[in-house]
């Protein structure tokens, strides 16, 4: 078996977590995508441009940014392993994408093309369904997360972070993690000299 069907079977792997796909399904999927690779600040897509695939993070972290009505870079999300990434409304909606998908670090990826997710939705029963328990999955994890922000102080938002997305945190720019938890990067660096010093 070469190396890209091992790594295919990772992402099938996952789905099967979900559902029980059969030998048929399984050779579907794994003929139809493809594994990229993208280095360290390349683009899934850009902002104004329609996101026509989506894909299924291998290795690496990728992070969903726009920019507020000042002009400034706001993280609003990360995708690392196991996760897929792409701007789900433009995908489906076939609308530009309102942020842009950038790699944080190297990163590879099982990217599934509009063309194959739409012989998957026709050939395979069960794919929707299996991908809208993936996203409702994503989407409480995120919303829990924000949630959980609320009237809490800087110091406790960052421990929160750092308590859920710990491999993140090592891999990302910290100016990014302090936009993604709405603080200056200055607050982030004096947060973290004083955890240093406990």
């Amino acid at each position: 078996m070469s190396t890209k069907e091992t790594t295919k079977e990772k992402l099938t792997g996952f789905l099967k977590k979900r559902h029980d796909f059969s030998p048929g399904d399984i050779s579907l999927i794994h003929r139809y995508v493809e594994v990229r690779r993208y280095g360290s600040k390349e683009f899934f897509v850009n902002s104004g441009q329609r996101c026509t695939e989506v894909g299924f993070t291998i290795s690496g972290v990728f992070r969903y940014f726009f920019y507020d009505a000042q002009g400034n870079e706001v993280t609003a999300h990360f995708m690392a392993e196991n996760e897929f990434v792409g701007n789900v409304t433009s995908f489906f909606e076939f609308s530009p994408s309102a942020g842009s998908i950038q790699a944080e670090v190297d990163c590879e990826v099982i990217v599934i093309s509009r063309g194959a997710w739409d012989i998957f939705c026709k050939e395979i029963p069960q794919w929707e369904s299996t991908i809208q328990k993936v996203v409702n999955d994503v989407l409480l994890r995120k919303t829990t997360f924000q949630r959980n922000l609320i009237n809490v102080d800087a110091q406790s938002a960052y421990l929160n972070f750092l308590n859920v997305y710990p491999t993140i945190a090592q891999r990302v720019a910290l100016n990014h993690i302090a936009s993604y938890l709405g603080m200056t990067p200055f607050s982030l660096s004096r947060i973290r000299k004083a955890l240093a010093t406990k």
